[in-house]
């Protein structure tokens, strides 16, 4: 705070089909290579740091759910990866969901 709140964030992801599969990447603050899993229909992955994006096969479809975990209750604040921020203004609905936090 207040660039950003601090939250364990759990995916559980979905697939259309559902022999669908994708990758959660961790993308590390630091820019050195980080970790990715490979997920499939039904996984489930905690993260506590870094960047998360997710990629899926070509073909499918994916789906997740984010639940998000604190030592605290307070309002989402989000930041987004500098590099990367200019797609908020390509991405359809993300500033209504943006706007939802604050």
């Amino acid at each position: 705070m207040p660039e950003e709140s601090r939250h364990d964030e759990t995916y559980n992801f979905r697939f259309r089909p559902k022999n669908g599969f994708g990758m959660q990447l961790v993308q590390r603050e630091d820019g050195e290579v980080g970790d990715a899993y490979h997920i499939v229909d039904g996984s489930t992955i905690v993260l506590d740091k870094g960047y998360h994006p997710c990629v899926v096969a070509p073909g499918y479809q994916m789906y997740y759910f984010t639940i998000l975990g604190g030592l605290s209750q307070r309002s989402l604040v989000q930041f987004f990866q500098p590099d990367h921020a200019w797609q908020i203004e390509t991405i359809p609905g993300i500033k209504d969901m943006i706007a939802k936090f604050k």
